[in-house]
């Protein structure tokens, strides 16, 4: 069996050295399997199918606002679905960006994580790109924090939610608010790891210290609960708003040396605000409208998390 991978026309042509006109052309005589999303048509490719999933839970997660989290998700998200991986983006912050970013601004509550810490059975997810789903959020999910206040065992609910569905997705992405409060502490519980977007400014580096403590305390729980190993709860680190400037690159060698090689570190992705503004506007991951130089940040970031994350035995 095969599973069927969705590549942009403009790349599939440039890596076969053809123009853009030609594979158009090629489209339209139908020597070309392809199908439009949104404004862009997707080369459709097939993939081996590897067997059952093994799925990986990984959240993204800071408590410091304004570190491109939200976007990371979404577009990272999409880049391996782009691969043929079956991924699920879960919504766990009640502002609920990453649910509006992807065209589902409105939903009830029934349909959102909130129902899981209530005791319900998991809402139904939603597909918002071929491979690509989405548990949502609305405001309301901001009363689980009462419910983990008054039942704090419950802190686990997301982790188990998540795990009956490891063998549907081979990637689940989780989207924490930007708190160290209960929410994201069971966002963070839910997974095998953090992947934490830094800043690259002294916001950032401070921001990094505290959760590599909390991450290390989160990992001890797991730990001892024989639900994780691992020597390092957080398990990537994604440089943003770099602007290629000489503080850039000194900030970005402070960071790496503060993680002595515990963590590996990704390739800064570059600022380019009005390019996120048009993905937010339309309701799309940036390589839908970003250029060339977006298509390889976001590639070389997939490489590795494919590389150093989706490749080990998962513990649940």
């Amino acid at each position: 069996m095969a599973r069927v991978r969705l590549k942009p026309l403009a790349l599939w042509a440039r890596e076969r050295g053809l123009p853009y006109s030609t594979a158009h052309k090629m489209l339209r005589e139908g020597k070309i399997q392809a199908e439009r999303v949104g404004e862009w048509w997707m080369v459709r490719e097939e993939v081996p199918e590897e067997g059952p999933a093994q799925g990986r839970v990984l959240t993204l997660f800071t408590h410091a606002g304004g570190a491109g989290k939200t976007s990371l998700t979404r577009d990272l998200g999409y880049e391996m679905a782009s691969r043929g991986k079956r991924v699920l983006l879960v919504d766990m912050d009640p502002q609920a960006n990453l649910s509006a970013w992807l065209g589902h601004e409105e939903v009830p509550e029934e349909e959102t994580a909130l129902v899981i810490f209530e005791g319900r059975a998991t809402p139904q997810p939603k597909e918002v790109l071929p491979n690509l789903h989405l548990l949502p959020a609305q405001v309301e999910l901001a009363r689980a924090e009462v419910l983990l206040s008054r039942e704090p065992h419950n802190a686990f609910a997301l982790r188990g939610a998540l795990n009956e569905l490891r063998e549907v997705y081979d990637l689940i992405l989780v989207d924490s608010l930007p708190s160290l409060g209960s929410l994201a502490v069971a966002a963070a519980l839910a997974g095998d790891g953090l992947i934490v977007p830094v800043e690259l400014s002294r916001k950032g580096a401070q921001a990094l210290r505290t959760v590599v403590q909390v991450a290390r305390g989160y990992g001890i729980s797991l730990q001892r609960m024989r639900l994780w190993v691992g020597r390092s709860f957080v398990r990537l680190v994604v440089p943003t708003h770099a602007e290629g400037t000489a503080r850039d690159r000194e900030a970005l060698k402070a960071l790496e040396e503060a993680l002595s090689g515990a963590v590996p570190v990704a390739p800064p992705l570059i600022r380019r605000p009005a390019v996120y503004r048009e993905a937010q506007a339309k309701g799309v991951p940036v390589q839908l409208v970003g250029g060339n130089e977006v298509l390889r940040e976001l590639k070389a970031l997939g490489d590795l998390v494919e590389e150093t994350l989706l490749q080990e035995e998962v513990a649940v």
